[in-house]
């Protein structure tokens, strides 16, 4: 880290930026460097200009060259204030001194619009736990925050975040009281819908796969455009947490195949096929939602298909992860088969429920996870099937050594 002034560049070789150093903050002592950076566009190089002074953040590569890039925080001296003051700050910090940690809290929303920035939460309390100690600290107008005097070690760093939104952690460690890193941390809504799934004749339809979009896109239903998803319980009922404020459709798509096609249908809260007919879901700002039943119309002829995961000694097999498919959406090899939802996660009795269009044909692609990194065997199994009305129960037997 330097200020420089540009004398020349050279476009030979790569880009080469030539700077007389002004004022060195970390890495040498030289009155002169040379920084590569690529052409600009998409190879992300930084458009330095000849007479201009900037605060340069360098990364050596393993032959010893010095570079950056428009995704450092290069920047012109005129516009790195704050950075040359913090900088010029750390030549009274001795080694073994508290340290000082900065970030923003942002607001995370999902699904992202197009268009949208990330926007910063101001006022809002962060807390950072370690050692036995606690620090806190608020953020700003601009969602800055400081947390100060902390000794080196690691720290879990939390935004308190207020009723009706849910904030993310992180694990933090500090091992110079120099550094000049900053920390990010999210908070997102937490506006919630929850109801049950009944058939015509009031009975909860388990394992199924739950949609809430946005109306001007339930035509554009498939796995690639999933916004806030859910499966149902054994029961029939749902919670879809993390919502945030809008107005939604609520659906669910039921999709099989049939005579090597795949057959579809899109049933809209609260149980009709046609949007004109359904009733939009409004969530404000961390509001709870609670739904009526969803019917599934009496057209749609369901069955409900149970089965166990287990190993090789036929013992259950908790988390396992299932994921239901429309085993007939593969004409070609370069297509992406239909994924019927959210993959479940088995628990300790390794059993499962899914609803199905009956005498639809499926699979179940089945994943499970051994050991701890970097020694973990991924086990995986696909299972085909027919949903037929009192068919056996499915077992899916996981077998060790297929991946690695």
């Amino acid at each position: 880290m330097f200020v420089g002034n540009v004398v020349s560049i050279s476009s030979t070789a790569g880009r080469r930026v030539e700077l007389a150093v002004i004022e060195p903050f970390r890495g040498f002592q030289l009155s002169q460097v040379t920084v590569e950076t690529g052409y600009g566009g998409g190879d992300c190089g930084y458009p330095f200009e000849i007479g201009q002074s900037y605060l340069v953040y360098a990364h050596r590569t393993p032959e010893g060259h010095l570079t950056t890039s428009i995704c450092s925080r290069t920047r012109p001296a005129r516009e790195a204030t704050e950075d040359l003051a913090y900088l010029r700050s750390l030549a009274d910090i001795v080694p073994g001194a508290p340290a000082r940690l900065t970030g923003h809290v942002v607001l995370n929303e999902y699904p992202v619009r197009p268009g949208s920035q990330l926007k910063t939460v101001a006022r809002i309390g962060v807390v950072a736990r370690g050692g036995g100690r606690t620090f806190s600290a608020s953020t700003d107008e601009r969602g800055e925050f400081a947390l100060t005097g902390l000794p080196l070690g690691t720290y879990d760093v939390v935004a308190s975040a207020p009723d009706g939104y849910e904030g993310s952690s992180r694990t933090v460690t500090i091992n110079d009281p120099r550094g000049c890193g900053t920390t990010d941390l999210f908070i997102r809504h937490d506006g919630r819908v929850s109801g049950r799934v009944v058939d015509s004749r009031g009975a909860g339809v388990p394992g199924l796969a739950l949609d809430l979009v946005l109306p001007t896109e339930v035509d554009l239903l498939d796995y690639r455009r999933k916004h806030v998803e859910v499966r149902t319980a054994e029961d029939g009922t749902f919670e879809m947490r993390l919502v945030q404020p809008d107005t939604y459709f609520l659906t669910v798509t039921f999709a099989h195949g049939e005579n090597s096609q795949l057959a579809s249908t899109h049933v809209l809260y609260p149980g009709v096929i046609e949007p004109s007919g359904a009733q939009r879901v409004g969530v404000s700002e961390g509001e709870r939602v609670v739904l009526q039943n969803f019917v599934i119309p009496e057209a749609i002829k369901l069955v409900t298909v149970t089965g166990v995961v287990v190993d090789e000694a036929g013992q259950p097999v908790r988390g396992a992860r299932l994921t239901p498919r429309a085993e007939t959406l593969v004409p070609r090899p370069d297509t992406n088969p239909f994924i019927l939802g959210p993959a479940f996660t088995t628990g300790a009795d390794g059993r499962f429920a899914f609803s199905f269009v009956e005498n639809g044909k499926y699979d179940i692609h089945a994943t499970h996870y051994v050991g701890t990194a970097p020694y973990i065997e991924v086990q995986t199994e696909i299972v085909p099937f027919t949903a037929t009305a009192g068919g056996p129960t499915l077992k899916i037997v996981m077998k060790p050594n297929r991946f690695r």
